[in-house]
This record gives C-alpha cells, structure tokens and sequence, in this order.
C-alpha cells in the first residue's frame, strides 16, 4: 500500500518538475510474464522514479546495498520493494547477503513480478552507455532459467535535457521485449546474448547528446502568460530556496535532481496548506480554498511557461558519492 501511495504521488509531482515528457513506444512494455528491467542509469535515483511512474505495473528494485544499515532505512526501503546489493566495501560478508537478495529476486520473479536493476552499476551525469557490469543480470538470468522461469528482459532509454536545470524534458523509450526463452541452446541459456544484444539496443538508442524539448506552441504560452506571472511572483521564492540549498549540498555529485525533486515534492504541498489555512482564518473558509487551487494551479502553469534549457557542457562529468 505504502509504494502504490508514493508511487501515484510521485507521479503527481512530476507533472510539475516535467514540462516536457516525450515517451516513445511504451506499449512495447506489456510485462506479460516475470520480466528483469534494465535502464541506462545517468541520474542517480530520479532514473527509477522515471521508470516507476511509466512502468503500468509494481516494480522491485536493487539498490546500493549500505543505504540498508540504520534498521529504520532497511524497513522502509523494503516496504518500498528495494532490495539490497552489496560490494566487498560495503560489508566483509556481501557474497553471502548477495545470495539472500538472490534467492528473494527468484521468489519475486517465480510470482510473475518484476525486477529493475541498473547493469551499469554506478550512476554517472554522461549522455553514453556505460559499461555493463554483468555479474548481477548474468545472475538473475542463470538463477531463473536453472527454475525454469520464463524471464522477460525489458529495457528502457532514458535521457534528459539537463542533469541541473529545471523544468525538465525527459524522454523515455521502451525498447523491444525479450524473451529468454528464445536464447536456449543445448540445454543451457546463451546469457551473453542477451545481455550484448540488450546493450547494442540501448546504444541505438540513446543518441549521446541532450534531449531537446518540444516547443510550445505560441497560442498555449499567450494562454500560460497571467497564471505563471502570478506563480512566479507568489512561489519562486520557494523554490528558489530549495534549488539553492540542493546546489550547494550536491555540488559536484549526481544526486542534484533527486534531492531537488523529494525535497519540493514532500514541502510544496505543506506550503500550500499551511498558507490556505492562513488566510482562510485570516479572512473566511471559501478563500482558503480559493488559495488552495490557485497556488498549485499557477505553479503549474509557471513550470509549463518556463524556457527549458539544454545542457551545453556535456564533459562535466560529477562523481556518484553524496
């Protein structure tokens, strides 16, 4: 219940940090059956919140193991279906826990659920596909073919217009299913094909260079002038404020639009309730409400109104520490 909360939340949040989605043939996504989601990884956890927000079904996630270790953090990032994976930095026994989180996936995947994991491990603010570190998809792919899983392997393109601008264009492509089925030879899975073809799908996919945003058309920005004006005098304080804060505690680090985005999207709305409390006691209960829809509606409009800008210095590359 937790996750398809937050879930349907995060969505709602998006449409404000998002004035441009360009989705590309997610109907090749049906998840008929167990299906491993593989996703290039150049935004740090705003990447997963993308695909969970796309995805038409609940997803499962493997993560970066030491953020499990305070037992507050592992229950609710457990509720929120992650799961750990853990390098020999993280802990002395990781092979061992590895297994447990193994052995979990195959319980999910025997359920006909869905599991995403990042195959090129750390997250970098690049426009190319990285390396693959295969050991984690070789792993699920052997483990489920060895219990006679009929695994779906799903992967999604995703890029952006800027890693440090907002709003954003964001564009997010299905790539064709396969089937692993397919890739039985000899009574064993050609594990190796799957994953080379996978990554030659993304590579074709993923241009290397920004998204560029849609222009709006003329006659919607005239439409979009008054509201944004009024969003942008009475908001962007807020925001401003926030966007500040985040750039100087991510400087040089990955994890700007993640933090931007969890922090405006759990304290927008107490702003916007605390204020039309305020004035519905300063002056009656109707203008309290009338507040209450204007300020979402005008902050919307003023994401929407906004020039979205493209990143240009595109060999700034920024390290995956916080």
């Amino acid at each position: 219940m937790l996750y398809s909360l937050l879930r349907n939340f995060i969505k709602i949040g998006l449409h404000w940090y998002i004035a441009d989605a360009q989705v590309v043939h997610l109907e090749r996504a049906n998840f008929q059956g167990p299906t491993l989601i593989l996703s290039n990884h150049p935004n740090s956890f705003f990447d997963a919140l993308l695909i969970a927000a796309y995805a038409p079904v609940k997803i499962h996630y493997l993560v970066r193991g030491d953020i499990f270790r305070h037992p507050f953090a592992n229950f609710i990032l457990r509720s929120l279906y992650m799961l750990p994976i853990y390098k020999k930095s993280d802990d002395p026994e990781y092979v061992v826990k590895n297994e447990f989180t193994y052995d979990t996936c195959m319980q999910i995947l025997r359920d006909g659920k869905h599991i995403l994991i990042f195959p090129e491990g750390k997250s970098h603010n690049l426009w190319y596909l990285q390396q693959f570190m295969k050991n984690g998809i070789s792993m699920l792919l052997e483990r489920s073919f060895k219990r006679n899983i009929p695994l779906q392997v799903q992967a999604y393109a995703l890029n952006y217009n800027s890693f440090l601008s907002v709003p954003k264009s964001v564009s997010i492509a299905a790539l064709h299913t396969v089937d692993s089925t397919e890739y039985i030879e000899n009574g064993s899975l050609q594990v190796e094909s799957i994953i080379s073809l996978t990554q030659e799908e993304l590579k074709k996919n993923m241009p290397g260079v920004p998204v560029h945003p849609d222009v709006l058309a003329e006659n919607t920005k005239k439409m979009l002038f008054v509201p944004a004006k009024i969003g942008y005098y009475t908001q962007y304080w807020f925001y401003k404020l926030w966007k500040n804060y985040i750039a100087k505690k991510t400087e040089g680090t990955i994890f700007y639009d993640s933090l931007l985005f969890g922090a405006l999207l759990f304290s927008y709305p107490i702003l916007v309730l605390l204020v039309s409390i305020l004035v519905g006691n300063l002056f009656s209960f109707w203008w309290g409400v009338f507040v209450f829809i204007l300020l979402p509606s005008t902050s919307y409009c003023l994401s929407k109104y906004q020039n979205i800008k493209v990143e240009t210095d595109l060999d700034n590359e920024r390290v995956n520490y916080f």
